[in-house]
């Protein structure tokens, strides 16, 4: 007597719901997807806008001279160089190539590099000189960085030269609020 086998695998109608199942979930996760994304940008851009200014403090104590930082622009198109200053009038701007060197390197944070990360308006032009003397700063103030869904990082430069990130609107991570 001979036993006839079930058959193995799935037919083309099993396999094509669970595809459609799988489309639904993704179309369903994807706006969460986006979220976390911009929320992930605006915290990098405000760790690398605060690394960069922590980063001049050190270039000014470290060549026991003033070392500027020019912050240009405003919304998603904005940057900020670092120049070591020769005189007061010195100063780089971050948006022209070259511009903004120390020992032939450029010394750039470009917002291009942050997709939707705004910076918040009234610093264009603002610049934070850093003294080699003890890392203090004139020019204090208060870099904002916001993502495209409302989440915000200030990047705060204390006139003492203590360069800090808070987060607006409540902690994140490890961030207190502001």
């Amino acid at each position: 007597m001979t036993s006839v086998r079930a058959p193995k695998g799935f037919t083309l109608i099993e396999m094509m719901v669970v595809i459609a199942i799988l489309a639904i979930l993704a179309m369903m996760a994807a706006p969460s997807f986006n979220s976390f994304f911009d929320q992930y940008r605006v915290k990098r851009a405000a760790e690398t806008v605060n690394a960069f200014l922590v980063n001049t403090k050190s270039e000014a104590i470290k060549r026991n001279k003033r070392v500027s930082t020019v912050v240009k622009g405003s919304g998603t198109s904005w940057c900020i160089g670092m120049i070591e200053m020769v005189d007061v009038a010195t100063t780089c701007n971050c948006a022209t190539a070259g511009s903004c060197q120390i020992d032939g390197a450029n010394r750039v944070v470009d917002g291009a590099s942050y997709k939707g990360v705004k910076l918040n308006a009234g610093l264009d032009g603002h610049r934070f000189i850093f003294s080699p003397l003890r890392g203090t700063v004139a020019g204090n103030a208060t870099i904002g960085l916001v993502s495209n869904d409302g989440v915000a990082y200030n990047v705060e430069v204390a006139p003492f030269g203590r360069v800090r990130i808070c987060s607006v609107g409540g902690s994140r991570g490890r961030y207190p609020a502001c």
